[in-house]
């Protein structure tokens, strides 16, 4: 079915699956065993297989049965660099944080709260 596009699979085989064991409801997709992700297809000779003729289970029931099938996880991680230096970890937190105050921000403006009024007075 072809091969994963992630550099660091270094072009481990792909396998079927299904998003919805409902027939007719999405196309197949692709897994890949060692880095555990799925993939549309880009083929478009894929797009016409129904992803319920393979199930939810195929890859995972495929692999249990012959484990001599089972890729070794990748050691390799990409690693962030900006002119050759090493991106610091504390940018990566305070990029999560930021993405959680602006998601706390979207719920007190969504519950019509405003920010004052949701601070406790001390």
């Amino acid at each position: 079915f072809g091969r994963c596009p992630r550099v660091l699979c270094h072009n481990q085989a792909v396998l079927p699956i299904g998003l919805c064991d409902v027939p007719g409801y999405r196309s197949v997709m692709l897994y890949c065993p060692r880095c555990e992700d799925v993939y549309a297809p880009p083929s478009r000779r894929h797009a016409v297989i129904d992803g319920a003729y393979f199930g939810t289970t195929f890859p995972h029931l495929l692999l249990q049965v012959y484990p001599q099938l089972m890729p070794t996880k990748p050691n390799d991680r990409y690693v962030p660099k900006i002119f050759g230096f090493k991106v610091h970890s504390i940018v990566q937190e305070q990029r999560m944080q930021d993405e959680i105050q602006e998601e706390q921000q979207k719920r007190l403006e969504a519950a019509a709260v405003s920010p004052a009024a949701a601070a406790p007075d001390s």
